[in-house]
């Protein structure tokens, strides 16, 4: 259905430049684009940067006429050039610290108090994000990928595939690799 919905948009986009469907695309997906870059970008501030930008490529390709079979997966494509332009424009690239991987905008002093004890169970699985990041560092790059997008985007094998430029029993074979990795990571 999601998908029915993005062609939808985006045959309004192509057909009458319409900037309000282009904005319903926006909302639809830049949560999960930023999230995606922000786990590979050392700043807040960078992924934000890149998130902008994947969304003005999009406006730029979508004025293409060029086939769209899915947007969520031309998204994770471009997200993806940019991160590796991010990475290949720096002179050196930079060193992912503790203190790099923060929470800024949901600290704990913003939580009210009428969270009903709510704050304790934020604090605590902040905490837990920050050890799966930390063991996530560990890993290559495609169990990263594939991690994020199976586990945390919730997407399947074929659209991580589409995404990836890769063959479906290839992505499988990076998952269940990636979980072995993930455990050897924990036993250690």
């Amino acid at each position: 259905m999601t998908q029915l919905v993005d062609r939808y948009l985006l045959y309004r986009i192509r057909a009458k430049r319409d900037a309000e469907a282009f904005a319903k695309i926006y909302d639809r997906h830049v949560d999960i684009i930023y999230r995606f870059v922000v786990f590979k970008l050392p700043r807040k501030e960078d992924a934000q940067d890149v998130t902008a930008e994947v969304f003005t490529r999009l406006w730029q390709y979508v004025q293409q006429p060029k086939a769209i079979k899915n947007i969520r997966a031309l998204l994770y494509q471009i997200a993806r050039n940019l991160v590796a332009d991010f990475y290949r424009n720096k002179d050196k690239e930079p060193e992912i610290q503790e203190a790099d991987v923060t929470f800024e905008d949901e600290t704990a002093s913003n939580v009210s108090y009428t969270d009903s004890g709510r704050s304790s169970e934020i604090i605590e699985a902040r905490g837990e994000m920050s050890i799966v990041l930390a063991q996530m560092e560990k890993l290559k790059e495609d169990y990263r990928d594939v991690l994020a997008l199976r586990l945390i985007d919730e997407l399947s094998f074929d659209e991580i595939a589409a995404i990836l430029g890769k063959h479906v029993g290839h992505v499988r074979v990076i998952y269940h690799r990636a979980l072995k990795a993930i455990k050897q990571v924990n036993e250690s």
